[in-house]
């Protein structure tokens, strides 16, 4: 709600008195620093990455139907519908990354995936013999939702786990933060 009300409606506001009828995708990079105060890194007219993940996740409308009532300036007649579950995401990188990483090297553990995992392709490409192998830095975002972040967390870790291709890394700490106000706020 913070970033909602300090940093996006006043951008909104801004741009609506400089008489700027925007209509698509707004996607704020934040940074909250030491003693709490979100920053704003960047602005673009897209979805951002890896963060759009874990949002389709939730999403349960159509999302072209969101997009063409936007456009025909009806958006406000349109209720989109969330799963209320938390929704998580790991990136899984290629070794080297974000310097020079290597390419081409076979993914294994795609089909074992766990139903209640999602994962995202970024850096992949079919080699000759049609096997899935890395194409990038940034390879795959395995998602998950659960009834808590720590639950979503739990659920991607596992997921991801089953994944692998030689050097592949990660963050360990991903929605740590998120996880620590859940116990927090449950005491």
């Amino acid at each position: 709600q913070r970033i909602m009300a300090d940093i996006i409606e006043p951008t909104v506001r801004g741009l609506a008195a400089d008489g700027i009828r925007y209509t698509g995708f707004l996607y704020a990079g934040v940074m909250i620093d030491s003693d709490g105060t979100p920053r704003v890194l960047e602005y673009n007219c897209r979805f951002g990455d890896p963060e759009t993940q874990p949002i389709m996740m939730r999403l349960l409308s159509d999302l072209p139907d969101l997009c063409l009532a936007a456009i025909a300036g009806r958006l406000h007649e349109k209720q989109a519908e969330w799963d209320p579950r938390a929704a998580l995401g790991v990136v899984m990188a290629a070794g080297g990354y974000p310097a020079d990483y290597h390419q081409g090297d076979l993914i294994s553990g795609l089909q074992s995936v766990d139903d209640a995992c999602k994962v995202f392709h970024a850096g992949t490409r079919l080699n000759d013999d049609q096997q899935v192998v890395t194409a990038g830095g940034r390879v795959l975002c395995v998602t998950a939702l659960g009834e808590s972040v720590a639950l979503a967390q739990q659920q991607a870790y596992a997921c991801l786990r089953q994944v692998s291709w030689p050097d592949a890394f990660y963050r360990t700490d991903i929605g740590y933060r998120a996880v620590q106000r859940e116990q927090d706020s449950n005491r």
